[in-house]
């Protein structure tokens, strides 16, 4: 018997048809199925119960019409098995029988699940009224389950919705936080970097304090000529770690200041033999001390650079130290300079102890050191670099390893010396004739104050007063009326730009030549020196030579420029 569903069949796919219809006349199928066209129900036929148990895996059926009377499997059988299976538990079952409709066998049917039972010959109206039924029911579950889906969908839908919506939000508020975080960060960190310099300008400024009096001492006792070898012996050795305190104050503040973006270069045409020269004589001395053998090689030939002369001189002068100290007695330095491809080169070369392949890389890092032994805060390289940079150059470092020597290479661009002749060296001014002046000074450290007053002295000047404080410092400047004042700028109860300030306001053109002398050396302290009315600033600990021509020079009231890392004139 061939189905009229126009369901198809699929192996293993369950597919939907209206009504299953179980009898193993033919003829009553047929029957069945015309009685039902008018429904435009699908109809699939079955001529067996086991026929009928494999529709019912692969079909949703809204009914089954069931007879009862089947060969093999009965009717009654083939319900039970229906029912005990989960996917066709609950399948509505319509008994068709022909037999007698005795309450025992009607009892049975509906023990088995039936729904209802119809008896031979089936009236068409009553069939397609029970069938009908079933089938709008099935429909209506079927749109309900089809609306509840949709409805599951919408809600999931929503709910994606939701959480993107909140997952946006999310993502917006974390990155404001993020920002946010990042901005304090940046804060704290703008902070600490201004602390840090000027934690390195205090350290620099008290550090350079007790330097004073050192520095003085020492000339003081240079001066006398000294019997005692052992005396020379001391002074010689105490200079040399005065000379090496000052380096290292003196780096820490430069750092600070290319750190800050406040360095300043006096960038001149200058030839690389100035440069080596002046940093050779530097070095010179203390390399020698330590029993090792400089070797300089150059061209004859100017190799002419834009670059700052006193700053240059220090990349080199660093160095050349670095070189020195991490070599032995009787070790060879070479200090070559020169042209090839189109630059300028500073090569320092040494036998020397050598630098680890894993630490080449981190040679010019900030307080990087390679040993303990080789003294210093490990800042000496790394102004190099920096300098280098400011210079629009660059350094490099090189090594076989430990006990095979080391090699640092400056290289900067070169002028062409045949487009542009060397601008002439600047011409210095005579030394002034000294005359004796008379000289007041203003600090608060008695030791200080002391020390310079004799060494002012030793240079056929009257000290004729001193002051600790600033409002001393006004009272003695007025009442002495002195050619020349050095002014602490530190004290106790007005800064010093305040006593040059009232200074100048009570004696006008009579004022005496005023030289500020501070632990502070940047650019805004001169600056400032200069608006409160100094002639000169200079750095603690100042060179005596250069503070007796800072003394004359304010007197004379003809400042100039005089070359040197720690005396700068601001007028």
């Amino acid at each position: 018997m061939v189905s009229t569903s126009k369901a198809s069949d699929e192996a293993g796919a369950e597919l939907p048809s209206d009504v299953l219809v179980v009898d193993d006349d033919p003829s009553n199928l047929a029957a069945i199925e015309e009685m039902l066209r008018e429904l435009g129900v699908r109809v699939t036929a079955s001529r067996s119960g086991e026929e009928c148990l494999r529709h019912l895996v692969h079909h949703r059926f809204a009914v089954v019409l069931l007879d009862i009377n089947l060969p093999g499997l009965s009717g009654f059988e083939t319900a039970r098995l229906i029912r005990s299976r989960e996917h066709s538990r609950h399948v509505p079952i319509i008994f068709i029988t022909a037999q007698s409709q005795e309450e025992q066998q009607i009892r049975r049917g509906y023990e088995l699940g039936a729904v209802d039972y119809l008896f031979k010959p089936v009236v068409p109206e009553v069939l397609r009224a029970k069938v009908k039924v079933f089938v709008e029911l099935r429909n209506r579950t079927e749109e309900a389950a089809r609306q509840a889906e949709r409805l599951r969908e919408a809600e999931r839908t929503e709910a994606i919705r939701r959480l993107q919506i909140e997952r946006r939000r999310w993502e917006a508020d974390e990155l404001r936080r993020q920002v946010e975080q990042q901005r304090l960060i940046n804060d704290e960190l703008s902070k600490l970097d201004r602390r840090k310099d000027e934690f390195i300008a205090l350290l620099a400024h008290e550090l350079r304090n007790p330097l004073v009096p050192l520095v003085t001492g020492l000339h003081l006792i240079e001066s006398r000529e000294p019997e005692d070898p052992v005396i020379v012996e001391v002074r010689e050795r105490m200079a040399r770690q005065v000379a090496h305190l000052e380096r290292l104050v003196g780096d820490l503040l430069d750092f600070a200041r290319i750190g800050a973006g406040r360095l300043e270069l006096d960038l001149d045409r200058i030839d690389l033999r100035a440069v080596v020269e002046r940093a050779c004589e530097m070095c010179r001395d203390e390399i020698a001390r330590r029993g090792q053998v400089l070797v300089v090689e150059g061209p004859p030939e100017p190799v002419e650079v834009r670059a700052d002369l006193v700053r240059m001189t220090q990349v080199v002068s660093n160095l050349l130290n670095n070189a020195s100290r991490y070599s032995e007695g009787g070790d060879r330095i070479w200090m070559r300079w020169g042209a090839e491809d189109g630059e300028a080169f500073l090569r320092v070369t040494d036998e020397g102890r050598g630098i680890a392949p894993e630490f080449i890389d981190h040679v010019f890092d900030t307080f990087a050191r390679e040993r303990r032994e080789g003294g210093g805060l490990g800042l000496g390289l790394a102004l190099v670099r920096e300098l280098v940079d400011e210079h629009g150059g660059t350094v490099e470092a090189a090594s076989d390893g430990p006990g095979h020597g080391s090699e640092f290479v400056v290289r900067l661009p070169t002028l062409d010396a045949r487009r542009s002749s060397a601008s002439p060296p600047r011409p210095r001014s005579p030394t002034p004739i000294r005359v004796p002046l008379r000289v007041v000074l203003v600090e608060d450290h008695a030791d200080i104050r002391d020390l310079v007053a004799r060494l002012v002295e030793s240079w056929g000047h009257s000290v004729v007063g001193v002051a600790g404080t600033g409002a001393e410092a006004i009272e003695c400047m007025l009442r002495e009326r002195p050619d020349v004042a050095v002014v602490d700028i530190g004290l106790p109860d007005i800064d010093g730009y305040e006593v040059a300030r009232r200074v100048c306001h009570e004696l006008g053109l009579f004022r005496p030549g005023l030289v500020a002398m501070s632990g502070y050396g940047q650019e805004q302290d001169v600056r400032r020196a200069h608006a409160a009315g100094f002639d000169l600033h200079l750095v603690k600990p100042p060179d005596p030579g250069e503070l007796c021509d800072a003394i004359e020079q304010a007197h004379m009231g003809r400042p100039r420029m005089v070359t040197g890392r720690r005396h700068l004139v601001v007028r």
